[in-house]
């Protein structure tokens, strides 16, 4: 079941999956909850938002992974090799842009090298 929070002009600011106090319980095809899923944007659905959003989590769980190995508290070399290589691959294309974006401001040569002695979990 699906419950919802409401402000005082009765727009929908929460969803959750469990009772929470002044929430009411909520269709998932109900339009006040399709607007909340849709960001404003009323022909998104929620399979739709769901799609778009997934590079937005990628980045997350990406940023997650990063900052459990500068913890140490996983190791990078203990992930799968294909899951590495498509880490680094990301790393990289992340900092060929920005630097790219720094270089156009600044004017400084890129430098595309992936590895570098600030970064000890690569």
């Amino acid at each position: 079941m699906l419950y919802a929070l409401r402000n005082t002009q009765g727009r929908i600011i929460s969803l959750s999956e469990t009772m929470q106090e002044g929430a009411e319980p909520a269709d998932l095809k109900h339009p006040d909850v399709l607007a909340f899923l849709s960001v404003n944007d009323d022909t998104v659905t929620p399979d739709a938002y769901l799609g778009h959003s997934d590079s937005a989590i990628a980045r997350i769980v990406e940023d997650l992974i990063e900052l459990l190995v500068s913890r140490n508290l996983i190791i990078f070399t203990d992930l799968p090799d294909a899951a590495q290589r498509k880490l680094l691959t990301r790393k990289l294309a992340r900092t060929i842009i920005n630097q790219d974006d720094d270089n156009k401001d600044e004017g400084n040569e890129a430098n595309t090298s992936i590895l570098s002695d600030d970064e000890p979990w690569i």
